[in-house]
């Protein structure tokens, strides 16, 4: 049963090798900036390489800006071994939230999720202006998109109105790379995420 989506939050903590982000409830458009500035923020840190690890024991819904986040950010920092960003999720939940999508078999994911060293502490989001989400809305899409499969018409739909919206050439982006894995692009199935209007 999902909970209610005003109920939805991320928890972070440190762990002996960097962070845990803890998905309370759903994962969507309105949780993903904030996952996406502080892993950015962690991982580019300049005092050292450290580790963002996505905690989905607790989650019960992702939508697909959520999941183009996760898709985001793999794509960023797990270039090279050893990989820095992992989701943590049961066989279960995995089944259920990545699975669908066939993220499963792209994203880094382990069943062994870190104990946190410190206080587990809300992590409060960006207030981005309308601009900006939509934007990242738009490049989250894309991410899903570059993935193929057969829903890969309707991310590209999403992305390119968004894009038209927001004044920017659609189709744009980074192109897709050949330095990470991509599945099969008959292996993308129907998205269980957000409503096709994206920003609401």
């Amino acid at each position: 049963m999902r909970v209610n989506v005003q109920g939805s939050k991320l928890r972070v903590g440190r762990t002996a090798s960097g962070f845990l982000v803890q998905v309370e409830g759903w994962g969507t458009l309105r949780e993903s900036p904030a996952l996406q500035e502080f892993a950015v923020q962690s991982l580019d840190d300049p005092r050292g390489p450290s580790t963002v690890v996505v905690d989905l024991s607790h989650c019960d819904y992702l939508d697909s800006t959520f999941l183009g986040c996760l898709v985001s950010l793999h794509r960023k920092y797990n270039r090279t071994l050893p990989h820095r960003f992992q989701v943590a999720a049961s066989c279960d939940q995995c089944q259920k939230l990545l699975a669908p999508t066939h993220l499963n078999h792209l994203l880094d994911v382990t069943e062994v999720c870190p104990e946190p060293i410190s206080d587990v502490v809300e992590l409060s989001g960006p207030i981005l202006p309308t601009a900006d989400l939509g934007r990242h809305v738009m490049e989250c899409h894309r991410r899903l998109a570059e993935l193929g499969g057969s829903q890969e018409e309707s991310f590209r739909l999403i992305a390119d109105q968004l894009a038209r919206e927001l004044g920017e050439a659609p189709g744009g982006g980074d192109p897709p790379t050949d330095q990470y894995e991509i599945p099969s692009r008959r292996s993308i199935g129907p998205d269980q995420g957000e409503p096709q209007a994206g920003l609401q």
